[in-house]
């Protein structure tokens, strides 16, 4: 089974995770099941900031809606969906606790990793210090252009957006997503943090929403303790 793995993830003993991309055409089960998880947790997304954590034992969350999931239990993987947007995985450095966030324009607005960031302090004492951070990939700033109704919200929401938002026209702007959520974990303390330099719109090893449209298919990136 071919994945795309990080390097700084693989160091971390006692985790498996991986970004999927066209190639894969297996289930959720199968892919549990083939790096020694009893499942694989995913979430009903809705470009919120909404974060759930797992904690009693696999529980069935494709109803549940929010972006982002924690674990700190064994065997248990947990996944999102993405087309473009952002796979985020989160894992802290001794192997106790992961996360996976899947962030769009409106998660990063929203600030989805931070909220993730906060419920790992507030439920398990981690510090953001204490976190190792993937970027996965997803829509470069190449390719992701957004209308002014977009931007205004990036402008109005940060102070540094100038750091991830470029003015292509009059009304149009290049926005970096990958850019945008390093920028801001590593404000946030996030110290930890690889950046996969995947397009997945130039790269047609990758399902894109922005290339191929509404009847795209989806890249599953996952992370789990073992």
């Amino acid at each position: 089974m071919s994945w795309i793995k990080s390097q700084s993830l693989s160091k971390i003993g006692g985790i498996v995770h991986g970004f999927s991309n066209k190639k894969f055409n297996g289930s959720v089960s199968d892919i549990a099941r083939y790096f020694g998880l009893s499942n694989i947790a995913t979430i009903n997304q809705t470009h919120s900031s909404d974060v759930f954590v797992i904690n009693d034992g696999f529980k069935d969350m494709s109803k549940e809606k929010g972006d982002a999931i924690i674990t700190g239990l064994r065997g248990i993987g947990i996944g999102v969906f993405t087309a473009d947007c952002v796979p985020i995985l989160f894992a802290e450095k001794t192997g106790l606790l992961v996360a996976v966030v899947h962030a769009g324009w409106r998660g990063t607005l929203s600030q989805v990793p931070i909220a993730t960031l906060t419920e790992m302090k507030k439920r398990f004492g981690i510090e953001p210090s204490g976190v190792s951070c993937v970027v996965g990939p997803s829509i470069g700033g190449c390719c992701y252009e957004v209308g002014e109704d977009v931007a205004s919200q990036f402008i109005d929401k940060f102070d540094n957006w100038k750091d991830f938002l470029f003015r292509k026209s009059n009304l149009k702007y290049i926005l970096d997503l990958k850019g945008a959520n390093r920028i801001n974990l590593f404000k946030e303390g996030v110290k930890d943090i690889e950046v996969m330099n995947i397009c997945t719109k130039c790269n047609s090893d990758f399902h894109s929403y922005r290339r191929d449209g509404e009847n795209v298919g989806k890249q599953l990136s996952f992370i789990g303790l073992v």
